[in-house]
């Protein structure tokens, strides 16, 4: 099937009702509850497990009430613990951008659905950066919400303090568009008043990333009237962040799936199954341990909070280069996800919502995404910012080596 995103059962779902999202079409997590169906969880032990949800979960029927129809479900990454794009069911989905690359994951299928032209919208979920990393890796637009800004009723778990519904789009009104459909309440009204990009870790990204996130930066300041800064912020994109996230979801992924892991987990793919086997020693580890490292998170968080307070932007890298090769090592993914995890884990483990934006550089046609990192409840006012800076937009920005952004 074209894109390899479709999950194994696959089925397709008629609108409820007429409204903003008429005659758009999404692509689905096949995560998330259908009503009869049973979900794969990205793996046939799942299934075999399981069985049929008795409802639909209230993402899906929002959609449909809004006036979108379902074109699919998506594959997904086995069990949702992947960044790579590579450890689901079959052929791994396809990145149209890079066809020798990976989606990333763990949201690849919705990914490679948007990507390909097969959904207008994609809906994932992103623990660790499963709907940021594919929105970077494929050209899309893609929003890791504030925490519990969309209900996750309905949805499997994977780690529930981190597991965040999130959005794809080829363009940024329509991801808008199904924000506001989504969303429960109406966000914060803080107005974005400073953007800074961390420099001092710019250095372990390639050149035409730190290229990218210096001319985004610059050109949403200038559009939106911002203070724009460089600071130094290695402490909140540093690798001891990557190593408590790790923990903390670990502990967590065991207490909502531990007894399945338990007894499937020879099932899993090799590093899938090595995450599970750490997560079960961590889970047997002194409770006293589990409470460190929870103040640790706290106190991340608070760290993080005054560096970047409300109305303060962090405009960053999303990857440090472009996706992995479909032919890369095992070696070479662990090191991807490394280096990947420590743009992303930072709004994961305070809550915040991140927004990727894609950009294309105009002379070579490399495409990366640069996430816009806001605080709690600035949903609204990163989309306001990327619309700014591009009202009319459809695809990724063309961007030179410092040089302004032009229109794509």
């Amino acid at each position: 099937m074209p894109g390899d995103c479709w999950a194994p059962g696959t089925l397709t779902l008629a609108p409820t009702g007429p409204g903003v999202l008429s005659g758009r079409t999404v692509a689905v997590k096949d995560i998330f509850a259908i009503a009869g169906h049973v979900s794969s969880f990205g793996h046939p032990r799942w299934r075999e497990t399981h069985g049929p949800a008795e409802r639909t979960a209230p993402v899906v029927s929002r959609l449909l009430a809004a006036g979108a129809s379902v074109a699919g479900l998506a594959k997904l990454d086995q069990i949702a613990w992947s960044i790579i794009g590579n450890a689901g069911e079959g052929v791994a989905p396809l990145n149209p951008a890079y066809p020798g690359r990976f989606t990333c994951g763990s949201s690849s299928g919705s990914a490679s659905a948007v990507a390909c032209g097969l959904a207008d919208i994609g809906i994932g979920t992103d623990t660790g950066g499963s709907v940021r990393a594919p929105a970077a890796a494929c050209g899309l637009f893609g929003l890791r919400p504030t925490h519990g800004a969309i209900g996750a009723d309905g949805v499997l778990p994977l780690a529930p303090p981190f597991d965040t519904v999130g959005i794809l789009t080829r363009e940024l009104p329509l991801l808008a568009q199904a924000l506001e459909v989504l969303r429960e309440g109406n966000g914060g009204t803080e107005p974005a008043r400073r953007l800074v990009v961390p420099a001092d870790v710019l250095d372990s990204v390639s050149p035409e990333t730190a290229d990218a996130v210096r001319v985004v930066a610059a050109a949403i300041a200038e559009s939106a009237g911002c203070e724009r800064a460089e600071e130094r912020l290695g402490e909140i994109f540093s690798e001891e962040a990557v190593d408590l996230f790790a923990r903390n979801q670990a502990r967590h992924v065991w207490d909502a799936l531990g007894s399945w892991l338990a007894e499937n987990v020879d099932a899993l793919a090799p590093d899938v199954a090595a995450r599970a086997r750490r997560a079960e020693r961590l889970g047997a580890r002194p409770e006293s341990e589990r409470a460190a490292d929870e103040r640790a998170w706290h106190a991340y968080t608070e760290a993080t909070s005054a560096r970047l307070p409300a109305g303060t932007v962090a405009v960053l890298p999303v990857l440090a280069d472009l996706p992995p090769l479909r032919t890369a090592t095992p070696d070479e993914l662990q090191d991807f996800r490394t280096a990947t995890f420590r743009f992303t884990v930072p709004a994961s483990l305070t809550g915040r919502p991140e927004l990727v934006v894609p950009v294309q550089h105009a002379a070579n046609g490399k495409r990366l995404g640069v996430g816009l990192l806001g605080w709690r409840g600035g949903d609204a006012e990163l989309l306001r910012l990327a619309l700014a800076w591009s009202p009319h937009s459809r695809g990724a920005q063309h961007f030179t080596d410092s040089a302004p952004y032009k229109p794509g």
